[in-house]
């Protein structure tokens, strides 16, 4: 058996979707995959049991029999926190381990996923440096390069890699098209001259980079008042509709495929929205619409979401989602499949894990 961590010098770089491509890639392989997420760092409440996420999600994907608990053995919760900074005694290591172990048994390739970028679980002494060495696992560095000072982070990360823990190669993931043939061009070269593998780069798709209304409501706690039929449509960024109505109207009708946020009780706003053909209508500070707003909704079909939060928190939740984007529709999952397929040198994967 043979594991690979899959990090990140950077939050938000697409792990779990690599992760996951990875291992739906081994599957067709016939590799029996496994996975477990050391250190799970996104909270939830999965029918009243704590766990990751990410881990909620693989299990789902992957078919997994594991438990939750085997797939997430930590969480990094403020409680096990201020454990630690109380210096109280945890066994997290042996724990981790014995879980590695168990979740290894049967399988010819096991998945890590690293907990966020490089400084993850290191007040736990769990980094994504510290687990690999302790599991025998080889790295599979996932990067972005959404800024000039891309390089240098990547540049750290390698310098604080320990010389025991071998770096398969690193896989550019979600990057735009004004920074796809830099990247090609300059920056491959400039690793492959440092014998370091660049197994591929993934460009942007816009269409994993989306939610829909009914995962917006889920995430973010809404309650759907009115276009349920089509609560699957995609939202690809928001406008807040705190503006004059006249320039409301311009900014909705310019910007498609947008969640406009705005009160529940401004009715004139909402009604814009609507009539623009906004993707839907997320309503703050747990104010109900007018009848007629709801109304000509349903007409549209368009899904209007009401939220407990005021304008400027229920903005930020939005923001954070869009830039937490997990694929968990089918869809998504077949395209970024198919993407890492076209893009990533498999081959060397597999041969890392031989």
């Amino acid at each position: 058996m043979r594991s690979i961590m899959v990090s990140s010098p950077d939050l938000y770089s697409g792990k779990s979707a690599i992760t996951m491509a990875l291992a739906l890639k081994l599957k067709d392989y016939d590799y029996k995959v496994g996975y477990m997420k050391p250190v799970g760092n996104i909270i939830v409440d999965a029918n009243g049991v704590l766990t990751d996420d990410d881990a909620l999600n693989m299990k789902r994907i992957l078919g997994l029999q594991e438990s939750l608990d085997d797939l997430a053995p930590i969480l990094f919760t403020y409680r096990l926190l201020d454990d630690v900074l109380e210096g109280k005694e945890k066994p997290l290591a042996e724990k981790l381990l014995a879980t590695f172990e168990k979740v290894s048994k049967g399988k010819d390739a096991v998945m890590l996923e690293g907990a966020g970028d490089l400084s993850g679980g290191s007040v736990l002494s769990l980094s994504d440096f510290d687990v690999a060495r302790m599991t025998g696992s080889k790295i599979l560095l996932v990067a972005r390069y959404c800024d000039d000072f891309a390089v240098n982070r990547i540049v750290t990360y390698m310098k604080l890699l320990p010389r025991d823990v071998e770096l398969v190669g690193i896989v550019f993931n979600n990057i735009g098209p004004n920074f796809i043939n830099f990247v090609k061009e300059k920056v491959v070269p400039y690793f492959e001259k440092r014998s370091v593998k660049v197994l591929g780069v993934i460009p942007q798709n816009k269409a994993l980079m989306s939610v829909t209304a009914g995962e917006i409501s889920e995430e973010l706690h809404g309650q759907v008042l009115a276009g349920k039929e089509n609560i699957d449509v995609s939202v690809s960024g928001i406008v807040v509709g705190a503006m004059s109505l006249e320039n409301a109207i311009k900014v909705f009708r310019r910007k498609p495929n947008r969640a406009v946020i705005t009160a529940g009780d401004r009715a004139d706003t909402q009604m814009a929205a609507l009539e623009a053909r906004s993707s839907c209508v997320l309503l703050s500070g747990n104010l109900y619409p007018e009848a007629p707003v709801l109304g000509r909704a349903e007409e549209l079909g368009i899904p209007i979401i009401l939220f407990p939060d005021d304008t400027m928190t229920l903005v930020d939740k939005m923001e954070a989602l869009l830039r937490s984007v997990r694929i968990k529709n089918p869809q998504k999952i077949e395209l970024m499949k198919s993407m890492f397929s076209e893009h990533v040198d498999m081959e060397s994967i597999i041969d890392a894990l031989k």
